[in-house]
């Protein structure tokens, strides 16, 4: 019996190793058949055995994610936490909780997680109790406490990746207040610094966020160029998730300038299957194409937004204007419905992006509190950022158009007149024809009187 259970717990330790190695290569699909190996062989083996079991489903759990596998990588990682918790291991579970608190989730539940493995670590490792940190100051008021808590930690032990965060940070702050170059070279120092560490997520990102931002300003061209670079490094990293993010981008800027052709090719490249945003844009294609019983066969179900709350914003708000356009009001009305309910953590930022699809139901269905809140998204994030918000990124449209509308609909006229006059002059510019005809048609209801 001894020699049987050696035996299967050196196979276990080889696909253990062979799983790291994978890992360390970047071949995330291969790490996982043989971390999948690894537990069936340590399956009822004696403690101590064979490979640990949450050490081995953390690492499992991370490869699952890095190929776009969110269920699985979850409850992967959900069951790893579990046993570090029974066994009182604060370390191990602060390692699992970092993993999973990559995965996109319910705000909420991203917190508790991370506070519950704050708690539990104290001060046993100093890297861990950064990266918590870091997590944790999107959901509390001291949000520069937290901040610059895990900057010192990062400056005492010399934690490259997690220093490049202020660089990032950097990034961020240079694009919001329209200081684009400054804001890429941050994002430059930032994504080179990730990628020594081998932060491969990051470096990714730090490119595909200030893209984004880039492209929301109306520098469509300069951020399409920036998301580009976000998916040929995480492509090279072989990161489905963070290569399907920049690659709904650059589509986003081709379908607004109605390169629908060019929409396809670049969906084709599209990593695995899991992004709705794809199925979006086909819905979105097909009507454009005035196929409507196509794209409302293309339709994606709430279901697969996970309860994120950006996912089920633009989901609803995707099935509101479509169903309007349709002309399904009673249908349109539900989703409206829904995508006012949706819990957000930033209210203001998102009713900002996932407006402009819904423009004609927003405006047709939509009470005057939803019309007000709506309006003072805008108002905020004006207040807030100097770059002009001229773009929905995650929805390929112009704002303009939806600002116009929703300032008419209110009584706002001259803000109305504005908002459509700079989104008329933006989008002949960059060439984005339908929104330029929504313009052309909102300042059309303005000048046949305040009612439209």
């Amino acid at each position: 019996m001894s020699d049987a259970i050696d035996q299967r717990a050196g196979q276990a330790e080889a696909h253990r190793a062979a799983g790291e190695a994978a890992e360390a290569g970047t071949r995330w699909q291969d790490a996982v058949g043989e971390y999948e190996a690894c537990l069936g062989l340590i399956a009822g083996a004696p403690e101590g055995a064979a490979p640990d079991e949450a050490a081995v489903l953390t690492a499992l759990g991370r490869c699952y994610w890095h190929l776009a596998e969110a269920r699985m990588a979850w409850r992967t990682l959900r069951r790893a936490i579990s046993l570090y918790e029974a066994r009182d291991d604060g370390v191990g579970q602060a390692r699992a909780t970092v993993e999973i608190l990559q995965i996109w989730g319910p705000p909420e539940r991203h917190r508790a997680l991370a506070e519950a493995a704050l708690g539990a670590l104290g001060d046993a490792d100093p890297y861990l109790r950064a990266r918590l940190l870091l997590r944790l100051r999107w959901f509390d008021e001291d949000f520069e406490t937290k901040f610059n808590e895990a900057m010192a930690i990062a400056e005492e032990h010399g934690f490259e990746d997690l220093l490049a965060s202020r660089l990032e940070r950097r990034a961020w702050a240079a694009t919001d207040q329209g200081r684009t170059d400054e804001g890429v070279a941050f994002a430059e120092q930032a994504h080179h610094a990730y990628a020594r560490s081998k932060a491969y997520e990051s470096a990714a990102h730090v490119f595909r966020g200030v893209g984004y931002a880039t492209i929301e300003t109306g520098l469509l061209n300069r951020g399409f160029d920036l998301a580009r670079r976000s998916f040929e490094y995480a492509s090279g990293v072989n990161l489905r998730f963070n290569a399907q993010l920049a690659l709904m981008d650059m589509i986003g800027v081709e379908f607004a300038r109605g390169e629908f052709r060019q929409c396809e090719d670049l969906l084709a490249l599209e990593p695995g299957a899991s992004d709705f945003r794809a199925d979006l844009y086909r819905m979105w294609i097909a009507e454009a194409r005035g196929d409507m019983a196509g794209a409302l066969g293309l339709m994606v179900q709430p279901e697969r937004g996970g309860n994120t709350p950006t996912a089920m914003g633009q989901i609803h708000a995707a099935a509101a204007g479509i169903l309007f356009r349709a002309g399904k009001e009673d249908a349109a009305r539900q989703a409206l419905g829904a995508w006012a309910e949706v819990r957000r953590q930033y209210e203001d930022d998102d009713y900002c992006v996932e407006a402009p699809a819904m423009l004609d139901c927003l405006v047709a269905l939509g009470d005057e509190q939803l019309l007000r809140a709506v309006h003072r998204a805008f108002v905020r994030r004006d207040e807030r950022m100097r770059a002009p918000l001229r773009f929905s990124t995650l929805q390929g449209r112009a704002v303009a158009p939806v600002r116009g509308a929703v300032a008419h609909k209110l009584g706002l006229l001259d803000e109305a007149q504005r908002h459509l006059r700079e989104g008329l002059a933006w989008c002949s510019q960059e060439g984005c024809e339908r929104d330029l005809a929504l313009c052309r048609a909102g300042l059309g209801r303005l000048a046949s009187g305040p009612s439209g």
